[in-house]
């Protein structure tokens, strides 16, 4: 048994490393040190504490005591030392009085708590300490030089195993103790938890008390209230019964007077037997009836009870275990737009839960700590073992979003979020196109249609971007064709600038109706409102048309009477009209009234984008408008609401970066789809 006293400065050796240390064995440490010199017995608490004389020397109180009883010394107050014979005086309360040996003490007190290690060693060199190398994990005896010769390389560490075994003895006891303090606090975790069922369940408990109680007094109160029923029922008829007993009664005295006078005219005898036989149908019959009955059907009624009782009160419980539950950020987070996080659920082996119903707490958070200010989301239970949580800021910057089940936080929370200051495209489609133009969704499978300009067609896209065919016509020819609407039943209204014609093809590209309109000088835009009249914009003026292709009316986009060059024309609110300009956005009546201006630019600027296309959201009430600035020719998508306010702006940097929005469509997802001129693509991002 060795004890690891002090290490030693490392001695510099030619090819690695040796750090040294000093081995004491314990038994020799015990007998030189912790024994006493004149019974050799080891010092101990009881009758061999060690006593320290005047001449330093330590000496137990056993020995001290029969020293001091010796003839010599009867009645002195001396005792001689055992080990230098130097005369040490004795207090007066005797040997007992004398000082603790304060370094003797320690020493055991050091001994009794150091953990003893059994370090091995080697078999043919007993002697000598084995050595431990760090670099190769690997123990060796420094005389075996077969073994030795593994471990000389010049970055090797190589200290005493003796070292080394306390060492690792030092971190596994450290990290026991870190487990066993990681296994108290599970413990008092679990006990809370345990507090936190039996609460929730007295208050499960109150709850159908409560509301079996209620239901007890319903039933009470009816049964208390037919039973009034039927007593109030019952003396009425009995009142009746009473009222004709008391006639009959008056009618017996009657007669049986009259017989003990027997005074009564023959006339009057005649008249009173005819009239006695009028009443005694009356009175002889009982004028009200025991009748009564209670029409139910009291197993119905029982049926229906428990029917009700068996439908109440399902008891959810949950698996859910939240260490196993991760949050995620399914798309990158952008300023004034949704941000979806994906909570998925799991059970305590990681196994994926498909049934919803948790008490789930998130909070999304923006600041210092102590300075946080909690921001709105959204919690929406999916019913599949996952949860939304939606979110929209306006600044960007670092969020922390911390999600809790059941209290508990969930594996990866808090969650950080990075919002970025730009929307970036989302998603991008290149059928093959040629200038597109416009772009339209078709409902129920919201397939894209895109009047493909250059290539002289409208292809038609899946939701996945996959082509799935191409409509060719006439009036689609010399690609001139730049305005497109869909119609009921797979129609396309086609706009033609060359020919200044309007022209509907049904599904199968095949011409139902075409108009040549001799008004029309520059016709640059098509749509059609929810009255199925006709929008066309010209350079100058909107032409409305009714279903039928005769025109109605038609209007110049003026602004404080300053004439404007139309660029695009949309369908708005209750078939209002958007008309966007070379300077502006206007939106009109149905009747074509001017109503006000749409901010495209941020409070303060300089107005100087044409608006090259433009659509509308009703679930949103917000304006999505394609805007090129004429002095540094950078195009953007622009969002405003409804009543003019100007929101932010969508638009990505460098390759993906918009170069001339000319055809957007909406989704009710809140994504908005839009044709790039210059560019030949299809792209998605994200309006709200």
């Amino acid at each position: 048994l060795f004890l690891d006293v002090s290490m030693v400065s490392p001695l510099s050796m030619s090819s690695s490393t040796l750090i040294e240390t000093v081995n004491i064995n314990l038994d020799d440490f015990s007998d030189t040190f912790l024994t006493c010199s004149t019974c050799l017995h080891i010092f101990d608490e009881g009758d061999r504490r060690a006593k320290l004389l005047s001449c330093s020397h330590s000496v137990c109180l056993s020995c001290l005591e029969q020293l001091a009883a010796l003839p010599q010394n009867a009645g002195r107050s001396l005792v001689r030392c055992p080990l230098c014979r130097e005369e040490c005086l004795i207090p007066s309360g005797g040997v007992s009085q004398l000082p603790a040996s304060f370094l003797i003490n320690q020493l055991r007190d050091v001994l009794l708590r150091q953990r003893r290690d059994v370090v091995p060693s080697c078999s043919l060199h007993p002697q000598d300490g084995l050595l431990y190398c760090e670099s190769c994990d690997h123990v060796f005896c420094p005389n075996c030089d077969q073994v030795k010769q593994k471990c000389t390389g010049e970055q090797h560490t190589v200290i005493a195993f003796s070292l080394a075994l306390k060492r690792m003895s030092e971190i596994a006891q450290y990290r026991t103790q870190s487990r066993i303090a990681a296994l108290k606090n599970a413990t008092c975790n679990v006990n809370s938890e345990i507090c936190l069922l039996d609460t929730n369940v007295d208050k499960i408990v109150d709850q159908i008390n409560a509301t079996f109680q209620e239901v007890s007094h319903v039933v009470e109160s009816r049964r208390r209230q037919l039973i009034e029923m039927v007593r109030v029922r019952r003396d009425e008829k009995r009142k009746v019964l009473r009222d004709q007993l008391e006639a009959i009664q008056d009618e017996k005295k009657s007669l049986e007077k009259e017989l003990e006078s027997c005074s009564v005219p023959v006339r009057d005898v005649a008249r009173r037997a005819k009239r006695s036989l009028v009443s005694d149908g009356r009175l002889l019959e009982p004028k009200e009836n025991a009748f009564l009955r209670l029409n139910t059907d009291a197993s119905q009624l029982i049926e229906h009870v428990e029917q009700a009782l068996n439908g109440y009160g399902t008891l959810s419980a949950s698996t859910t275990f939240p260490p196993e539950c991760t949050v995620e950020e399914t798309t990158r987070a952008c300023v004034h737009t949704n941000t979806l996080i994906v909570l998925r659920t799991a059970d305590v082996e990681g196994k994926r839960r498909n049934s919803g119903g948790d008490p789930v707490t998130a909070t999304l958070s923006q600041g210092r700590e102590g300075e946080e200010e909690d921001i709105p989301l959204t919690l929406k239970d999916n019913q599949d073992g996952t949860y939304d949580i939606v979110f929209r800021v306006s600044k960007a910057g670092e969020y922390t979003l911390s999600v809790a089940i059941f209290g508990r936080p969930v594996r990866n929370s808090p969650l950080s979020i990075r919002v970025s200051p730009h929307q970036t495209m989302l998603w991008e489609a290149k059928a093959d196109f040629n200038q597109p133009v416009r772009v339209a969704i078709a409902p129920p499978n919201n397939s894209f249609y895109v009047l493909d300009t250059g290539n002289n067609r409208v292809r038609i896209l899946k939701s996945s971007g996959e082509v799935q065919r191409d409509l060719s016509a006439g009036c689609l020819e010399g690609g001139s064709a730049v305005g497109m609407a869909l119609l009921p039943e797979g129609a396309i209204a086609l706009l033609n600038w060359k020919t200044r014609s309007l022209s509907i093809i049904n599904a199968q590209a095949q011409p139902v109706k075409s108009i040549v309109f001799s008004e029309f000088q520059y016709p640059i835009d098509l749509a059609v409102d929810e009255r199925g009249r006709f929008l066309v914009a010209d350079t100058l003026k909107v032409f409305v048309l009714d279903s039928s292709l005769r025109p109605v009316f038609s209007f110049p986009a003026n602004d404080a009477n300053q004439h404007q060059t139309i660029t695009c024309v949309a369908v708005g609110i209750d078939d209002d009209i958007l008309v966007g300009t070379t300077s502006s956005l206007l939106l009109f009546d149905g009747g074509g009234r001017l109503q006000r201006r749409i901010s495209i630019s941020p409070p303060g600027t300089t107005t100087s984008s044409a608006v090259t296309c433009v659509a509308t959201c009703p679930i949103s009430s917000r304006v999505v408008c394609g805007v090129v600035d004429s002095r540094t020719n950078r195009a953007e998508l622009s969002v405003s609401s409804y009543k003019g306010e100007f929101l932010f702006r969508i638009g990505s940097k460098g390759s993906k970066s918009l170069r001339r929005p000319s055809g957007i469509a909406l989704s009710p997802e809140g994504n908005v789809f839009c044709v790039d001129h210059p560019t030949n693509s299809l792209r998605m991002y994200k309006f709200r």
